[in-house]
């Protein structure tokens, strides 16, 4: 669709479910090569739209706005003052839609790249009143971006933390998406939210034809251990993988549950040590498991 570049959007319908951990976290083992990176390293650029700016503030130092709820991208390291009127010294993902011009901010990896997200979105709104205009609009903008012929050069991957609940720019930008990776917890909302999202991924697809939006899994993220699942636990599973449901095709077959042995979350990710692994085995063999996943059904063997 975009002449090779892959674009891959972390999204479900529900916030706090996992996608900007999913979204940050990708991108980290991409762009080393798993968690033994001995695998291929990819050039990563990572687009965060969610008002919560956490992919943000997990790779760049952001800036607090004071009285605020949102934080501010700061002065582009490299492009801070450049001959061009229509630049401001920084960037926000939101400036794609405005045909802005855009320039990735390094982060303390050398494969990763960013563009921050602005927090309020409201600016989106200027391009039309019109709610289902405005998913036309975004979709096109975000398609007109990724076929830029410097992107396919310069990156092998996009990912995107797409912004939760079911609102034109989310839905605009899973439209322009080549995959989609959907995390979910075992609790009623989450479960009960994956299979609308894969009925809009089937509407999406009744016009992508050519090119359908293809669905790389339903993770399950936040998982207890055996021994701590619940009931409540086994039946949002049983409901997730009963093989005449409508996500049983597309469900892993793992669980993320050890999120207490990740340090991804360090903000920001100044030193490449804050995404490492403490030593525990199963943490590393859910995050090899997630790697081998993405790597293996967006470009075949995950040793290549």
């Amino acid at each position: 669709m975009y002449g090779g570049l892959k674009v891959l959007s972390s999204y479900h319908r529900k916030g706090g479910v996992g996608k900007t951990f999913l979204a940050s976290t990708i991108a980290y083992l991409l762009a080393v090569g798993g968690p033994d990176k001995k695998g291929k390293k990819r050039k990563v650029l990572v687009l965060d739209y969610d008002s919560q700016q956490d992919s943000s503030k997990a790779f760049i130092q952001m800036q607090a706005i004071p009285g605020d709820d949102e934080y501010a991208a700061p002065i582009h390291p490299e492009f801070g003052q450049i001959d061009d009127d229509e630049w401001t010294g920084y960037n926000t993902s939101t400036d794609i839609l405005f045909d802005l011009p855009t320039y990735d901010y390094p982060t303390a990896f050398d494969n990763i790249k960013l563009l921050p997200s602005e927090g309020n979105v409201d600016r989106v709104l200027a391009l039309t009143s019109d709610p289902n205009e405005l998913v036309t609009k975004i979709t096109i903008h975000m398609t007109d971006w990724f076929n830029l012929p410097d992107l396919r050069e310069d990156y092998d991957i996009i990912i995107i933390d797409n912004p939760p609940s079911k609102s034109p720019i989310s839905s605009g930008i899973l439209a322009a998406a080549t995959h989609v990776l959907i995390p979910t917890e075992a609790e009623y909302d989450s479960v009960d939210g994956a299979p609308m999202l894969l009925n809009r991924i089937k509407i999406i697809n009744e016009i992508r034809q050519k090119d359908p939006l293809q669905v790389l899994g339903i993770i399950p993220n936040k998982i207890p251990t055996p021994s701590r699942m619940t009931q409540k636990d086994k039946v949002a599973l049983t409901k997730l993988y009963d093989k005449n449901g409508a996500t049983a095709e597309h469900m892993s077959r793992f669980f993320i549950s050890k999120r207490d042995c990740y340090r991804v979350m360090e903000r920001p990710s100044i030193d490449p040590s804050h995404f490492d692994y403490v030593h525990n085995h199963h943490a590393i063999e859910e995050m090899t498991n997630l790697y081998n996943l993405v790597e293996t059904k967006l470009w075949g063997n995950p040793d290549e």
